[in-house]
């Protein structure tokens, strides 16, 4: 996709059209497409730098493994890993808090695995969600 805010709903339609195909409860398919929303929304707004013309790919690779699934966002913009962000404070008022960081500490909340590399001038975070398991099934 493009680094156009527009192409958030071809995203979603994209996850939602994988779905059934790889076997995704609504639970997962609706964090998944949180997540994905989240960090494609974060690489549009500030990944490229300010004043650089022109559009720019971002690309979600999704596919299943054993437990679940496997997710690698790549863009080629500023470096920046999202893992070295700090957690929020959570414990502190909105205003003591100051604004960001929820977004990338809900990604660290709902993925099961994350790495990021930056790997032939672009960022590359892989991303693993495992199946949920339903109560009192083995």
């Amino acid at each position: 996709m493009s680094n156009d805010l527009q192409e958030l709903e071809r995203l979603a339609a994209f996850i939602q059209g994988l779905a059934g195909t790889l076997g995704m409860d609504e639970k997962s398919l609706f964090q998944i497409n949180l997540v994905c929303d989240e960090l494609v929304t974060n690489i549009i707004l500030y990944g490229y730098p300010s004043g650089s013309n022109g559009m720019h790919t971002i690309r979600l690779d999704v596919g299943p493994t054993p437990d679940g699934w496997e997710l690698c966002l790549t863009d080629r913009g500023i470096p920046f890993n999202p893992l070295l962000k700090a957690t929020p404070r959570t414990d502190l008022s909105i205003e003591e808090r100051g604004i960001g960081g929820l977004g990338i500490h809900f990604v660290r909340q709902v993925m099961d695995e994350l790495h990021y590399e930056r790997l032939n001038e672009e960022n590359v975070l892989l991303m693993r969600k495992n199946r949920i398991q339903e109560e009192g099934v083995s």
